[in-house]
């Protein structure tokens, strides 16, 4: 396994015990969000579940709206805005590097 392995947040490492331990849940609950397609991890060669860090944060994001009261619907919708809201954060950070680093870019407060 390469380091580049290890820092992918999308690698399927994460067996469905291991998963429900770190996030402190049982796994029927990241069952549930296999079966809702909140989550869908990875299968082994036999078929057994593989979750990455990046489905874990979901899942775990999705027990805490669970715990606020929210029902799934609400929250998938509520996962998926703030997905949006994050992608469009770097979006703007990114045309803001290009503006500023573009020669007619250079902001002129006089």
């Amino acid at each position: 396994m390469t380091l580049n392995e290890l820092d992918d947040e999308h690698r399927p490492t994460f067996t469905t015990g291991q998963a429900a331990d770190i996030l402190g849940v049982e796994q029927p609950f990241l069952r549930s969000l296999d079966t809702a397609g909140v989550v869908s991890p990875e299968r082994s060669g036999g078929g057994h579940r593989r979750y990455s860090r990046h489905q874990l944060g979901q899942a775990s994001r999705m027990r805490a709206l669970f715990d606020e009261g929210m029902n799934l619907n609400a929250a998938q919708r509520i996962l998926a805005l703030e997905y949006e809201l994050d992608e469009a954060r770097r979006e703007i950070a990114a045309l803001r590097r290009r503006v500023e680093d573009s020669p007619d870019g250079a902001s002129s407060d006089t």
